[in-house]
């Protein structure tokens, strides 16, 4: 354990100016002919937004303002044990904030939340009670961005106990709330089972945007249960092909990613497409309906500055070492537990009626608009519900 130490984001200009000459440099292959009118991402990343993107990021995206926004808020980093940590802490308004741990999962970062810091830690700026104020904690997962890089994969009950021991050892929270989506929902939800406050540890409340760990031997039994479990199978078969191998030969991915800026990208920028709710107003959909190319790259250029490809997705591998996501059987989260449930999600939620068999729900709020990335994707509306579940628990 050690004294955090503050820290600022300032990458070398060679490795910024290596990474565009890649991107310049990058030679176009072929991709399958469309039909007017049909999905030109069915095939994974459409080349001809790709070539658009990179077309932007060699000759306009600025790193040094994306750089900046990243060092807006308070950074710090730690060692917690051997593993080295880097993470955000925004003290909140108001006489007693209460500490909230956000995290985040695979292919974001930190920067997915960097638009709803000062509006979950300092309401009173957006029309808002002080007294709902949090205190943020925002870490890089381990082999993520900013964050050291593990001598092996680990993997989500590994870090949920480097994060107990973060909120409660190193910056001296008794309690704390939990929040994740992707990788941060089986992190949150494996503090709120094997660290909540009636296991004597310090989470006492979960607050979680994506079905992460799991209740053991829970089987369908409605009809809406059913019909649930059968979608979710069949989107699993066609989006689960990235874990797939992620989880088995991460390494193997590795000697492609961390010598392609492009491929990066096209890996990053399909899920980014697929996951989120990139519907317009008219109802058609484009990934600029949701993020702006600066979003994207800024995303995708913490991986690449980093070099963190590689060891980001070696915590599928860490998964499975570990042993999944499942909960012994007969057991359940006892914590409060709030439920985001954003309609483009695509590992969605069960029915509440199948979910309340595993967790402990008092907040379940549906939305019409959003997916995957949800701070992100909806900014004050995952931060409204955030806080309100914030202040549901707050005692």
């Amino acid at each position: 354990m050690s004294t955090p130490t503050p820290f600022q984001v300032a990458i070398e200009q060679s490795t910024i100016d290596a990474i565009r000459s890649k991107v310049k440099a990058y030679e176009w292959h072929e991709m399958p002919e469309i039909d007017p009118g049909a999905d030109r991402w069915a095939y994974g990343a459409d080349m001809e937004y790709m070539k658009e993107l990179c077309a932007y990021w060699a000759d306009s995206f600025d790193w040094r303002a994306a750089e900046a926004k990243l060092n807006a808020f308070p950074q710090f980093k730690t060692i917690i044990e051997t593993q080295e940590i880097h993470f955000y802490h925004v003290k909140g308004s108001g006489s007693a904030p209460q500490p909230m741990i956000l995290t985040h999962g695979w292919p974001g970062s930190v920067f997915e939340f960097l638009d709803v810091i000062d509006l979950l830690a300092h309401p009173e700026n957006h029309g808002g009670d002080a007294e709902d104020g949090l205190t943020l904690v925002i870490p890089s997962l381990p082999g993520y961005g900013f964050s050291g890089k593990p001598k092996k994969p680990l993997g989500p009950k590994r870090t949920a106990e480097l994060w107990d021991k973060l909120m409660r050892e190193t910056l001296g929270y008794d309690t704390y709330i939990a929040q994740g989506g992707d990788w941060g929902s089986v992190v949150s939800g494996f503090l709120a089972y094997n660290h909540g406050t009636n296991k004597g540890g310090g989470c006492k409340a979960v607050h979680l945007n994506m079905w992460g760990v799991r209740p053991s031997g829970i089987m369908p039994e409605t009809e809406e249960e059913k019909a649930w479990a059968g979608a979710a199978a069949f989107n699993f078969e066609m989006e689960g092909a990235y874990l797939r191998l992620q989880m088995t030969k991460p390494q193997s991915l590795s000697y492609a990613m961390m010598d392609s800026p492009v491929g990066v990208a096209a890996w990053f920028t399909e899920k980014f497409n697929t996951w989120s709710d990139t519907r317009g107003p008219d109802g058609t959909e484009h990934i600029e309906n949701t993020y702006t190319k600066d979003q994207l790259l800024t995303n995708i250029m913490i991986y690449l500055v980093t070099g963190t490809f590689n060891t980001a997705t070696w915590f599928y591998r860490g998964m499975f070492e570990e042993g999944g996501t499942d909960m012994a059987p007969d057991t359940k989260v006892e914590v409060p537990t709030g439920i985001a449930y954003f309609p483009k999600e695509f590992l969605v939620f069960p029915p509440r009626s199948m979910a309340e068999k595993g967790f402990n729900i008092q907040r379940w709020t549906e939305f019409e608009k959003g997916g995957h990335f949800a701070a992100l994707e909806t900014g004050s509306v995952f931060a409204d519900d955030v806080r309100a579940f914030a202040k549901q628990v707050k005692g």
